[in-house]
């Protein structure tokens, strides 16, 4: 049996499920559903009481003055379009199992009204199927938090993929290290960390990581500042290559492909007809990368040394398929 102080969140649950700026529900309606759903009986002048008291709270509901139809729920915590975005991020990520990336899109659709939540749910998802799931990917997230927030060292075994697609124990594995921060970066989860013993700072994949046991030693200190995001930048992102400037030439619809690479990192320097040139700051392995898949379209105007880089690569390559 609901209680009488309860009811007014029944009445907030209601507005949240059944109504939006497209369906709105007369009072008459929200003490139907009250009745049909709680078993609650609420005379109308309670509804429009406990609507005031939610507004006091500072939920946003439109009402009859507004609308001269009913009530709806105006302002969530999040909205529809980020919702999306959110459930396509769920979705996408190679990270999370399918069945738990279902179960965390439904309670992502549950905070709109069912009527966005069917408009969501028409949406298709499509996982690339490329990585191995570690099912201790949510428990090791959980634990080394813990540990962070905790100060102490963990215990952990360190993985790498077997030819079978499966998961197989690394040779330097298993590993006690001081873990400082989280980082996000090329939709993987990494955790910041230090061994034992060690120098510098590394980092692991956190879905290659298996039997984390927390240990009653405090984290090694670091001296000096650093910055996770800059640490991501320069040895997750950048593999821990130093930037170079380099210019190619390629015709103007290249440009295209160009920018989804490199983005503001390139620029066009001059245009003659349908030629562009272009200077690249990027990394060598990204430019690299770049340019030998782009081979045919386009032509490397300098660094030298790394023009003969890429002459020596076609060479080899020449070698190897057609001696």
């Amino acid at each position: 049996m609901i209680t009488q102080k309860a009811t007014i969140l029944c009445v907030y649950e209601i507005l949240k499920t059944y109504t939006d700026e497209n369906h709105i529900l007369p009072a008459e309606k929200i003490r139907e559903k009250l009745k049909l759903i709680y078993d609650v009986d609420m005379e109308r002048r309670a509804v429009y009481r406990n609507i005031e008291a939610l507004r006091s709270m500072g939920i946003e509901i439109e009402g009859y003055r507004e609308n001269r139809e009913g009530y709806y729920l105006a302002e969530r915590e999040f909205e529809l379009p980020e919702i999306r975005l959110l459930c396509d991020a769920v979705a996408g990520s190679d990270m999370i199992k399918e069945e738990t990336g279902k179960t965390m899109i439904k309670k992502l659709i549950g905070t709109q009204s069912i009527f966005q939540g069917r408009m969501l749910q028409k949406t298709v998802f499509v996982k690339s199927g490329k990585k191995t799931w570690n099912k201790q990917l949510f428990y090791n997230i959980d634990a080394l938090n813990v540990a962070i927030n905790q100060g102490c060292k963990v215990k952990a075994k360190l993985m790498e993929f077997s030819f079978d697609h499966g998961l197989k124990e690394r040779t330097d594995s298993p590993a006690v290290f001081s873990p400082y921060g989280t980082i996000w970066a090329e939709g993987n989860y990494y955790i910041l960390a230090k061994r034992e013993e060690a120098e510098g700072l590394e980092h692991f994949r956190i879905d290659l990581i298996k039997d984390i046991e927390p240990l009653e030693r405090g984290v090694d200190m670091i001296f000096g500042s650093f910055n996770p995001g800059e640490y991501a930048r320069r040895y997750i992102l950048e593999h821990g290559e130093h930037r170079e400037v380099y210019t190619i030439s390629c015709r103007e619809e290249l440009w295209q492909k160009l920018e989804e690479a490199f983005g503001a990192d390139a620029e066009v320097m001059k245009k003659e007809g349908t030629e562009i040139s272009v200077k690249i700051s990027a990394v060598p392995s990204a430019v690299r990368s770049w340019v030998l898949e782009h081979l045919d379209e386009c032509d490397i105007l300098s660094p030298k040394k790394f023009r003969e880089e890429i002459q020596t690569v076609v060479q080899k390559a020449w070698q190897k398929y057609w001696r």
